[in-house]
Protein backbone atom coordinates (compact mmCIF):
# COMPACT_ATOMS: atom_id res chain seq x y z
CA UNK A 1 0.00 0.00 0.00
CA UNK A 2 1.18 3.27 -1.13
CA UNK A 3 2.20 6.27 1.58
CA UNK A 4 -0.92 8.19 1.16
CA UNK A 5 -3.36 5.32 0.08
CA UNK A 6 -2.72 4.23 3.98
CA UNK A 7 -4.74 7.19 4.85
CA UNK A 8 -7.59 6.69 2.49
CA UNK A 9 -7.89 3.13 3.71
CA UNK A 10 -7.54 3.85 7.01
CA UNK A 11 -9.89 7.02 7.63
CA UNK A 12 -12.17 6.10 10.15
CA UNK A 13 -9.67 4.95 12.84
CA UNK A 14 -7.50 8.25 12.06
CA UNK A 15 -10.78 10.32 12.35
CA UNK A 16 -11.68 8.69 15.39
CA UNK A 17 -8.84 9.34 16.94
CA UNK A 18 -7.95 12.66 16.05
CA UNK A 19 -11.82 14.22 17.38
CA UNK A 20 -11.02 11.75 20.70
CA UNK A 21 -7.68 13.38 21.34
CA UNK A 22 -9.04 16.76 20.34
CA UNK A 23 -11.56 16.58 23.06
CA UNK A 24 -9.24 14.82 25.78
CA UNK A 25 -7.06 16.08 28.80
CA UNK A 26 -4.26 17.33 25.88
CA UNK A 27 -6.59 19.95 25.25
CA UNK A 28 -6.28 21.56 28.84
CA UNK A 29 -2.93 23.21 27.78
CA UNK A 30 -4.80 25.64 25.61
CA UNK A 31 -7.80 25.77 27.70
CA UNK A 32 -6.00 26.16 30.79
CA UNK A 33 -3.72 28.99 29.25
CA UNK A 34 -7.03 30.99 28.40
CA UNK A 35 -9.01 30.14 31.63
CA UNK A 36 -5.94 30.37 34.22
CA UNK A 37 -5.63 34.05 34.38
CA UNK A 38 -9.50 34.34 34.53
CA UNK A 39 -9.11 32.14 37.78
CA UNK A 40 -6.64 33.98 39.14
CA UNK A 41 -8.33 37.90 38.74
CA UNK A 42 -11.86 36.30 39.81
CA UNK A 43 -10.43 34.98 43.23
CA UNK A 44 -7.13 36.92 43.78
CA UNK A 45 -5.32 32.79 44.18
CA UNK A 46 -1.50 33.98 44.57
CA UNK A 47 0.79 32.10 42.14
CA UNK A 48 3.04 30.25 44.14
CA UNK A 49 -0.65 28.45 45.15
CA UNK A 50 -2.14 28.08 41.52
CA UNK A 51 1.05 26.50 40.10
CA UNK A 52 0.84 23.37 42.63
CA UNK A 53 -1.98 22.37 40.83
CA UNK A 54 0.29 21.34 38.36
CA UNK A 55 1.66 18.81 41.47
CA UNK A 56 -1.62 17.23 40.37
CA UNK A 57 -0.45 15.72 37.23
CA UNK A 58 1.64 13.10 39.57
CA UNK A 59 -1.65 11.13 39.52
CA UNK A 60 -1.03 9.68 35.48
CA UNK A 61 1.91 7.54 36.73
CA UNK A 62 -1.02 5.86 39.54
CA UNK A 63 -3.71 5.68 36.77
CA UNK A 64 -2.33 6.01 33.43
CA UNK A 65 -0.37 2.64 33.67
CA UNK A 66 -3.20 0.89 34.53
CA UNK A 67 -5.63 2.46 31.58
CA UNK A 68 -3.11 1.56 29.67
CA UNK A 69 -2.59 -2.26 30.02
CA UNK A 70 -6.65 -2.41 30.09
CA UNK A 71 -6.72 -0.77 26.28
CA UNK A 72 -4.28 -3.48 25.35
CA UNK A 73 -6.66 -6.23 26.73
CA UNK A 74 -9.90 -4.69 26.11
CA UNK A 75 -9.44 -2.03 23.57
CA UNK A 76 -10.10 2.08 22.85
CA UNK A 77 -13.86 2.26 23.16
CA UNK A 78 -14.47 0.64 26.42
CA UNK A 79 -10.98 2.46 28.40
CA UNK A 80 -12.26 6.09 26.36
CA UNK A 81 -15.57 6.19 27.25
CA UNK A 82 -14.75 7.00 31.09
CA UNK A 83 -12.85 10.45 29.81
CA UNK A 84 -15.94 11.24 27.42
CA UNK A 85 -18.51 11.32 30.42
CA UNK A 86 -16.18 12.37 32.88
CA UNK A 87 -14.49 15.63 31.09
CA UNK A 88 -17.23 17.40 30.50
CA UNK A 89 -18.43 17.09 34.04
CA UNK A 90 -15.23 18.41 35.39
CA UNK A 91 -15.53 21.83 33.16
CA UNK A 92 -19.53 21.92 34.67
CA UNK A 93 -17.99 21.59 38.15
CA UNK A 94 -15.37 24.64 37.53
CA UNK A 95 -18.32 27.14 36.52
CA UNK A 96 -19.93 26.92 40.68
CA UNK A 97 -16.60 27.84 42.00
CA UNK A 98 -16.91 29.94 44.91
CA UNK A 99 -13.33 31.13 46.03
CA UNK A 100 -11.53 28.48 47.97
CA UNK A 101 -8.76 27.22 45.90
CA UNK A 102 -9.47 23.42 47.40
CA UNK A 103 -12.12 23.41 44.92
CA UNK A 104 -9.79 23.80 42.04
CA UNK A 105 -7.68 21.42 43.06
CA UNK A 106 -10.50 18.40 43.90
CA UNK A 107 -11.79 19.14 40.19
CA UNK A 108 -8.13 19.01 39.25
CA UNK A 109 -7.61 15.47 40.91
CA UNK A 110 -11.16 13.94 39.18
CA UNK A 111 -9.99 15.82 36.03
CA UNK A 112 -6.55 13.57 35.62
CA UNK A 113 -8.20 10.63 37.41
CA UNK A 114 -10.53 10.28 34.45
CA UNK A 115 -8.86 12.48 31.47
CA UNK A 116 -5.93 10.22 31.31
CA UNK A 117 -8.53 7.68 28.90
CA UNK A 118 -8.40 10.18 26.44
CA UNK A 119 -5.11 10.56 25.92
CA UNK A 120 -2.14 9.60 22.95
CA UNK A 121 -1.57 6.39 25.30
CA UNK A 122 -5.42 5.54 24.54
CA UNK A 123 -6.68 6.82 21.29
CA UNK A 124 -3.09 6.50 19.25
CA UNK A 125 -3.30 2.32 19.85
CA UNK A 126 -5.66 2.45 16.50
CA UNK A 127 -3.92 4.56 14.67
CA UNK A 128 -0.47 3.13 15.59
CA UNK A 129 -1.93 -0.63 14.74
CA UNK A 130 -3.25 0.38 11.57
CA UNK A 131 -0.44 2.32 9.67
CA UNK A 132 3.25 1.33 8.72
CA UNK A 133 4.64 3.63 6.00
CA UNK A 134 2.43 6.43 7.15
CA UNK A 135 2.28 6.02 10.64
CA UNK A 136 4.49 9.37 11.23
CA UNK A 137 2.26 11.20 9.30
CA UNK A 138 -0.72 8.98 10.78
CA UNK A 139 -0.17 9.83 14.32
CA UNK A 140 0.52 13.53 13.55
CA UNK A 141 -2.89 13.93 11.98
CA UNK A 142 -4.45 12.60 15.27
CA UNK A 143 -2.38 14.24 18.03
CA UNK A 144 -2.45 17.37 15.89
CA UNK A 145 -6.52 17.84 17.11
CA UNK A 146 -5.99 19.29 20.35
CA UNK A 147 -3.55 21.98 19.33
CA UNK A 148 -6.20 23.02 16.22
CA UNK A 149 -8.71 22.85 18.49
CA UNK A 150 -7.21 25.30 20.87
CA UNK A 151 -6.24 27.64 18.15
CA UNK A 152 -9.64 27.82 17.34
CA UNK A 153 -11.21 27.74 21.12
CA UNK A 154 -8.49 30.51 22.62
CA UNK A 155 -9.78 33.26 21.10
CA UNK A 156 -13.22 32.19 21.20
CA UNK A 157 -12.63 31.33 24.97
CA UNK A 158 -11.43 35.34 25.37
CA UNK A 159 -14.44 36.23 23.53
CA UNK A 160 -17.29 34.77 26.06
CA UNK A 161 -14.85 35.50 29.38
CA UNK A 162 -15.04 39.27 28.11
CA UNK A 163 -18.98 38.50 27.16
CA UNK A 164 -20.70 36.56 29.72
CA UNK A 165 -17.74 35.75 32.18
CA UNK A 166 -15.35 33.18 32.87
CA UNK A 167 -18.60 30.38 34.04
CA UNK A 168 -19.96 30.88 30.90
CA UNK A 169 -16.36 29.82 29.18
CA UNK A 170 -16.33 27.08 31.30
CA UNK A 171 -19.53 25.58 30.26
CA UNK A 172 -18.57 26.51 26.63
CA UNK A 173 -15.52 24.36 27.32
CA UNK A 174 -18.23 21.72 28.38
CA UNK A 175 -20.23 21.51 25.43
CA UNK A 176 -17.09 21.18 22.78
CA UNK A 177 -15.46 18.32 24.08
CA UNK A 178 -18.38 16.42 25.00
CA UNK A 179 -19.61 16.80 21.37
CA UNK A 180 -16.25 15.31 19.99
CA UNK A 181 -15.69 12.74 22.44
CA UNK A 182 -19.20 11.41 21.43
CA UNK A 183 -17.74 11.38 17.46
CA UNK A 184 -14.77 9.74 18.68
CA UNK A 185 -16.58 7.16 20.55
CA UNK A 186 -18.66 6.35 17.55
CA UNK A 187 -15.80 6.20 15.04
CA UNK A 188 -13.58 3.67 16.49
CA UNK A 189 -13.32 0.80 14.61
CA UNK A 190 -15.26 -2.39 15.90
CA UNK A 191 -11.84 -4.87 15.82
CA UNK A 192 -9.43 -3.03 17.35
CA UNK A 193 -7.00 -5.46 15.62
CA UNK A 194 -5.65 -8.91 16.48
CA UNK A 195 -2.61 -7.27 19.32
CA UNK A 196 -5.80 -7.38 21.76
CA UNK A 197 -6.27 -11.14 21.72
CA UNK A 198 -2.27 -11.60 21.42
CA UNK A 199 -2.07 -9.07 25.17
CA UNK A 200 -4.43 -11.05 26.72
CA UNK A 201 -2.67 -14.87 26.02
CA UNK A 202 0.30 -13.16 28.07
CA UNK A 203 0.47 -12.63 31.33
CA UNK A 204 1.27 -8.95 32.62
CA UNK A 205 4.38 -9.96 34.87
CA UNK A 206 5.88 -11.60 30.90
CA UNK A 207 5.07 -8.38 29.28
CA UNK A 208 6.62 -6.23 31.98
CA UNK A 209 9.74 -8.14 32.66
CA UNK A 210 10.55 -8.37 28.59
CA UNK A 211 9.89 -4.09 28.82
CA UNK A 212 12.35 -3.53 31.64
CA UNK A 213 14.91 -5.32 30.13
CA UNK A 214 15.01 -3.71 27.44
CA UNK A 215 17.94 -0.92 27.54
CA UNK A 216 15.87 1.53 24.65
CA UNK A 217 12.88 1.79 27.46
CA UNK A 218 15.57 3.46 30.66
CA UNK A 219 17.02 5.62 27.35
CA UNK A 220 13.11 6.91 26.82
CA UNK A 221 12.36 6.83 30.46
CA UNK A 222 15.10 9.40 31.44
CA UNK A 223 15.37 11.19 28.59
CA UNK A 224 11.36 11.93 28.84
CA UNK A 225 11.76 12.85 32.60
CA UNK A 226 14.52 15.47 31.40
CA UNK A 227 12.97 17.21 28.60
CA UNK A 228 9.83 17.72 30.07
CA UNK A 229 10.17 19.50 33.13
CA UNK A 230 9.10 22.81 31.45
CA UNK A 231 5.31 21.12 30.68
CA UNK A 232 4.02 22.91 33.70
CA UNK A 233 4.48 26.82 32.20
CA UNK A 234 2.65 25.87 28.80
CA UNK A 235 -0.01 23.80 30.54
CA UNK A 236 -1.42 26.33 33.62
CA UNK A 237 1.03 28.82 33.41
CA UNK A 238 1.63 30.01 29.66
CA UNK A 239 -0.86 32.69 29.88
CA UNK A 240 0.74 34.21 33.40
CA UNK A 241 4.19 34.21 32.25
CA UNK A 242 3.73 35.56 29.19
CA UNK A 243 2.30 38.36 30.85
CA UNK A 244 5.20 39.25 32.90
CA UNK A 245 6.58 40.36 29.20
CA UNK A 246 3.92 41.53 27.01
CA UNK A 247 0.68 42.83 26.86
CA UNK A 248 -2.75 41.70 27.19
CA UNK A 249 -3.43 41.37 23.67
CA UNK A 250 -0.15 40.04 22.55
CA UNK A 251 -0.63 37.64 25.19
CA UNK A 252 -3.14 36.10 23.21
CA UNK A 253 -1.47 36.16 20.01
CA UNK A 254 1.09 34.43 21.38
CA UNK A 255 -0.81 31.72 22.96
CA UNK A 256 -2.31 30.94 19.36
CA UNK A 257 0.82 31.46 17.92
CA UNK A 258 1.98 28.48 20.96
CA UNK A 259 -1.02 26.68 19.16
CA UNK A 260 0.08 26.82 16.09
CA UNK A 261 3.61 26.24 16.47
CA UNK A 262 2.07 22.45 17.97
CA UNK A 263 0.61 22.17 14.87
CA UNK A 264 3.07 22.57 12.71
CA UNK A 265 5.98 21.23 14.73
CA UNK A 266 3.78 18.01 15.05
CA UNK A 267 3.31 17.60 11.03
CA UNK A 268 7.02 18.07 10.40
CA UNK A 269 8.35 15.52 12.87
CA UNK A 270 5.48 13.15 11.84
CA UNK A 271 6.93 13.56 8.32
CA UNK A 272 10.11 13.53 9.08
CA UNK A 273 9.90 10.21 11.52
CA UNK A 274 8.84 8.43 8.05
CA UNK A 275 12.11 9.98 6.45
CA UNK A 276 15.06 10.23 8.18
CA UNK A 277 16.87 8.54 11.22
CA UNK A 278 14.02 8.85 14.14
CA UNK A 279 16.54 9.20 17.06
CA UNK A 280 18.08 11.89 15.33
CA UNK A 281 14.30 13.50 14.59
CA UNK A 282 13.59 12.72 18.56
CA UNK A 283 16.87 14.62 19.49
CA UNK A 284 16.07 17.81 17.97
CA UNK A 285 12.00 18.00 18.66
CA UNK A 286 13.27 17.22 22.23
CA UNK A 287 15.49 19.66 22.77
CA UNK A 288 13.93 22.47 21.62
CA UNK A 289 12.19 23.24 24.76
CA UNK A 290 15.88 24.03 26.07
CA UNK A 291 15.86 27.04 23.21
CA UNK A 292 12.76 28.65 24.02
CA UNK A 293 12.85 28.07 27.87
CA UNK A 294 16.34 30.31 27.65
CA UNK A 295 15.09 32.78 25.29
CA UNK A 296 12.07 33.80 27.77
CA UNK A 297 14.46 33.88 30.48
CA UNK A 298 16.78 35.78 28.72
CA UNK A 299 16.92 39.83 28.58
CA UNK A 300 15.33 39.46 25.32
CA UNK A 301 12.10 40.63 25.26
CA UNK A 302 11.14 42.12 21.66
CA UNK A 303 7.62 40.68 20.80
CA UNK A 304 10.30 38.89 18.07
CA UNK A 305 11.94 36.65 20.82
CA UNK A 306 9.32 35.97 22.36
CA UNK A 307 7.74 34.85 19.61
CA UNK A 308 10.53 32.86 18.53
CA UNK A 309 10.29 31.39 22.18
CA UNK A 310 6.88 30.33 21.99
CA UNK A 311 7.03 28.73 18.38
CA UNK A 312 10.19 26.41 19.94
CA UNK A 313 7.99 25.55 23.07
CA UNK A 314 4.58 24.86 20.98
CA UNK A 315 6.95 22.91 18.12
CA UNK A 316 8.07 20.38 20.98
CA UNK A 317 4.83 19.89 22.47
CA UNK A 318 3.98 19.14 19.46
CA UNK A 319 6.51 17.01 18.37
CA UNK A 320 6.82 15.55 21.93
CA UNK A 321 3.81 13.12 21.32
CA UNK A 322 4.60 11.77 17.82
CA UNK A 323 8.50 11.10 18.81
CA UNK A 324 7.23 9.12 21.81
CA UNK A 325 4.72 7.21 20.10
CA UNK A 326 6.69 6.34 16.93
CA UNK A 327 9.98 5.20 18.97
CA UNK A 328 6.97 2.97 20.81
CA UNK A 329 5.62 1.24 17.99
CA UNK A 330 8.70 0.82 16.11
CA UNK A 331 11.03 -0.22 19.06
CA UNK A 332 8.28 -2.63 20.87
CA UNK A 333 5.83 -5.11 20.42
CA UNK A 334 2.48 -4.15 18.93
CA UNK A 335 0.78 -6.00 21.47
CA UNK A 336 2.20 -4.03 24.46
CA UNK A 337 1.87 -0.51 22.34
CA UNK A 338 -0.06 1.14 24.97
CA UNK A 339 1.12 -0.41 27.92
CA UNK A 340 4.30 0.52 27.53
CA UNK A 341 3.47 3.96 25.72
CA UNK A 342 1.45 4.31 29.20
CA UNK A 343 4.30 4.12 31.26
CA UNK A 344 6.08 6.65 29.12
CA UNK A 345 3.51 9.20 29.24
CA UNK A 346 2.85 9.02 32.91
CA UNK A 347 6.19 10.22 33.21
CA UNK A 348 5.88 12.87 31.55
CA UNK A 349 2.91 13.68 34.26
CA UNK A 350 5.89 13.06 36.85
CA UNK A 351 8.42 15.54 34.98
CA UNK A 352 5.85 17.95 35.09
CA UNK A 353 4.66 17.90 38.26
CA UNK A 354 8.48 17.51 39.69
CA UNK A 355 8.51 20.81 37.40
CA UNK A 356 5.55 22.63 39.10
CA UNK A 357 7.32 21.79 42.45
CA UNK A 358 10.42 23.92 41.28
CA UNK A 359 8.64 26.43 40.34
CA UNK A 360 6.54 27.10 43.03
CA UNK A 361 9.75 27.10 45.03
CA UNK A 362 11.34 29.65 42.76
CA UNK A 363 7.98 31.78 42.98
CA UNK A 364 8.55 31.83 46.75
CA UNK A 365 11.29 33.81 46.94
CA UNK A 366 10.41 35.74 44.17
CA UNK A 367 7.72 36.47 41.16
CA UNK A 368 9.72 35.99 38.14
CA UNK A 369 9.86 32.60 36.60
CA UNK A 370 13.39 33.18 34.92
CA UNK A 371 15.05 30.98 37.34
CA UNK A 372 13.00 28.21 36.71
CA UNK A 373 13.25 28.55 32.62
CA UNK A 374 16.80 28.38 32.95
CA UNK A 375 16.95 25.20 34.76
CA UNK A 376 14.30 23.44 32.60
CA UNK A 377 16.02 24.71 29.74
CA UNK A 378 19.54 23.21 30.60
CA UNK A 379 17.52 19.77 31.15
CA UNK A 380 15.78 19.63 27.78
CA UNK A 381 19.09 20.05 26.33
CA UNK A 382 20.60 17.29 28.32
CA UNK A 383 17.24 14.98 27.76
CA UNK A 384 17.41 15.45 23.86
CA UNK A 385 21.01 14.36 23.53
CA UNK A 386 19.68 10.72 25.39
CA UNK A 387 18.04 10.75 22.31
CA UNK A 388 20.88 10.57 20.24
CA UNK A 389 22.38 6.69 22.26
CA UNK A 390 18.86 5.17 20.48
CA UNK A 391 20.63 4.65 17.31
CA UNK A 392 23.13 1.84 18.42
CA UNK A 393 20.25 0.19 19.99
CA UNK A 394 18.93 -3.04 18.27
CA UNK A 395 15.57 -3.31 16.65
CA UNK A 396 13.30 -5.70 18.41
CA UNK A 397 11.56 -8.48 16.75
CA UNK A 398 7.73 -8.31 16.18
CA UNK A 399 5.48 -11.01 16.27
CA UNK A 400 3.22 -11.91 13.25
CA UNK A 401 0.49 -11.76 15.45
CA UNK A 402 1.21 -8.36 16.34
CA UNK A 403 2.43 -6.78 13.27
CA UNK A 404 -0.68 -4.75 11.05
CA UNK A 405 -1.44 -6.75 8.15
CA UNK A 406 -0.06 -4.37 5.94
CA UNK A 407 3.50 -5.35 6.92
CA UNK A 408 3.74 -9.10 6.57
Amino acid sequence: MSYFGELKTHWQPLASATAGLSAGLSLSAYTNAAMGPQFLEAFGWSRSDFVLTGVITLLTFVFLPIYGRLTDLFGVRRVAVVGVVGLPACWVAYAPMSGPIWQYFAINVVLIAVGVTTTPAIYSRIVATCFVRARGLALAIAISGPPLLGAILAPLLDTVNGAYGWRAGCLTVAAVIATLGTLALLLVPTADSDTRRVARQRSNRSDYRRIAHQRVFWLLLAGVLLCNLYHTVTTSQLGVMLADNAAGDTVAALISTFAAAVIVGRFVCGVALDRFPPHLVAAIAMGLPGLGCLLIASPFNSVTALVVAVCCLGAAWGAEGDVIAYLVARRFDLAMYSTVLSILSAAIGVSSALGALILSATLHSGPSFNGFLTFAGVAAFLGGALFLLLGRQPMPEQTETSMPAESR
